[in-house]
């Protein structure tokens, strides 16, 4: 008795199975469509990775014991939590595939130094740590102005209409920023 259950439920896990690759073979170009849709600016290995997270999940969550009706639906709705946890995250994570809008290259191809060696990998890390503790020491205005200048492109003008405060008042800023970084990294 024991093993015709068994044997039943082997069959039963094996269909679900079958079906479950026949509709993944049919939904998963829509799938992808659906959060390319949902997530502006995503890369595509981004989209792929979300939907494999989804359909890898599904899969092994497969059991005789919770059989889905609707399996489509139920991948999409899947899909649909796995881009609401993407929006609760606290910082998208850092796509590679990225273009970065300064140089039109993926990220990670800004990553790569042809030319670069150990010693200078380690002396960038170490410089970027000193940068990122200087920067904490300032004040939180002049801090904002520095990176919104120097790291994220800003223009002043920008910063003037999006803040409401005069060019001049965060051209000073900056300038105090920029004095108070050299002497924090000098005396490092």
């Amino acid at each position: 008795m024991m093993a015709e259950n068994a044997i039943e439920e082997c069959f039963i896990v094996r269909k679900q199975q079958n079906e479950f690759v026949s509709v993944m073979q049919k939904e998963q170009p829509k799938l992808l469509r659906y959060v390319r849709q949902r997530l502006n600016g995503i890369s595509a290995m981004d989209a792929e990775d979300i939907v494999a997270d989804v359909l890898f999940n599904v899969y092994n969550r497969m059991t005789t014991d919770s059989q889905v009706e609707n399996l489509a639906a139920y991948l999409y709705q899947s899909v649909k939590h796995k881009i609401w946890d993407r929006f609760r995250q606290a910082k998208p994570p850092l796509s590679l595939d990225a273009v970065d809008q300064v140089t039109g290259l993926p990220q990670g191809e800004n990553l790569i130094d042809p030319n670069g060696d150990v010693e200078s990998l380690v002396e960038k890390k170490e410089f970027a740590l000193r940068l990122r503790s200087a920067l904490l020491k300032l004040e939180p205005n002049q801090r904002a102005v520095w990176v919104a200048t120097e790291l994220e492109g800003c223009t002043f003008k920008e910063l003037s209409l999006k803040w409401g405060e005069p060019i001049g008042t965060l051209l000073s800023r900056k300038s105090r920023a920029t004095q108070t970084l050299r002497r924090l990294l000098q005396e490092e």
